[in-house]
């Protein structure tokens, strides 16, 4: 693996301003790796909140590289939901960019996600998640 991936709840919070989201980040930008983002976690950050917000929103996304969806990241998030009916189609469209691209998948959705399977960090939760 190489590289990261962020999942739309880190990123989230990196935005609410909550602190462990941006000491992970800070902790990635320490080793010199570059950051990047599905198109898909976009659109969930952008999909809520006032135009104030969706444009700050928009700079913050704006430092992160970012990965379209494909083919060969639709081919993989779809093997994924057959492997997994209950993956939604989002969360199968972001583990599959980080996969196809050989990423690690930073994220706290540790139902979707869980800190055993390959290629995943979790750097955090939330205390009502535990």
């Amino acid at each position: 693996m190489s590289g990261y991936s962020l999942d739309a709840n880190i990123l989230i919070d990196a935005l609410l301003d909550h602190k462990p989201a941006h000491v992970e980040m800070k902790r990635i930008a320490e080793r010199g790796t570059r950051m990047w983002i599905s198109r898909m976690a976009w659109i969930a950050v952008l999909s809520k909140g006032t135009d104030a917000i969706v444009r700050d929103a928009v700079q913050f996304l704006d430092r992160f590289g970012l990965d379209e969806i494909d083919d060969e990241i639709s081919y993989r998030a779809a093997a994924l939901r057959r492997e997994r009916p209950r993956l939604k189609a989002p969360d199968a469209i972001i583990l599959a960019t980080s996969q196809i691209r050989g990423r690690i998948l930073v994220t706290r959705n540790t139902r979707d996600f869980p800190a055993s399977m390959p290629g995943i960090r979790i750097p955090y939760t939330l205390e009502t998640e535990a």
